[in-house]
Order: C-alpha cells, then structure tokens, then sequence
C-alpha cells in the first residue's frame, strides 16, 4: 500500500482505461475521483496478487494537502 499527493487543476481525476492490447490502465472507464473538484488530494493504492497472474488494485482518494509520499508496505 502506498499513499501520495495529487493535485487536480482541473477538477477532473482518473485512471485511464487499457489501450488496446495494452497491459497498463482500467478494464473500464471510471468515475471522476475529484469528487471536491479542483484541489489538493490524497491517494491511497491497495494491491494485491501481484506475483500472480491476476493483479487487483483499490484505489482511494480523499481531499488532503500532504505531499508526502508514503509506502507503508
């Protein structure tokens, strides 16, 4: 799990969806995660089965000013 700063000029975030053939991305298109619109954010990434063949992430954002970036495993 690890946690990092984002900032939104925009008011928009998102995890952009696999290109074709691609291996990086969202299997599909996902909501907008700067609910609160432009701002400062924090990040929060959640995988697992990462030595397997299936990776699954959760991802997690909420408002915050911190640009800190923390691994906590």
């Amino acid at each position: 799990m690890a946690e990092v700063g984002v900032v939104s000029r925009s008011g928009r975030l998102e995890v952009p969806s696999y290109a074709d053939g691609g291996e990086e991305g969202a299997g599909a298109r996902l909501p907008n995660l700067a609910v609160k619109g432009p701002g400062r954010y924090r990040m929060r990434v959640y995988a697992r089965g990462i030595e397997g063949t299936v990776e699954e992430h959760l991802v997690v954002v909420f408002p915050g000013r911190s640009v800190t970036k923390v691994v906590y495993r």
